[in-house]
């Protein structure tokens, strides 16, 4: 079973960022994250990162999406 963050991290980077039409900085800006978060979230095959929970509300609030919804996206 995969680490519950590497599957957020992996849900946000494919459906999010991937499809994000513009910069990562635009997209942090977008998001009410920092653009090194953005950054780590992409690298999270090579680094392990841990995405705070808060960082994930903040990044769902933007997007429109509950917490509650975001891991009936991901399937948790």
């Amino acid at each position: 079973m995969s680490d519950l963050s590497t599957v957020i991290c992996n849900y946000i980077n494919n459906e999010w960022i991937s499809q994000w039409d513009d910069s990562i900085r635009s997209f942090a800006s977008e998001h009410d994250v920092e653009e090194k978060t953005v950054r780590q979230i992409m690298d999270i095959k090579k680094t392990p990162y841990k995405i705070g929970l808060y960082t994930l509300a903040k990044m769902c609030k933007a997007r429109g999406v509950s917490l509650a919804e975001f891991f009936t996206l991901i399937e948790r």
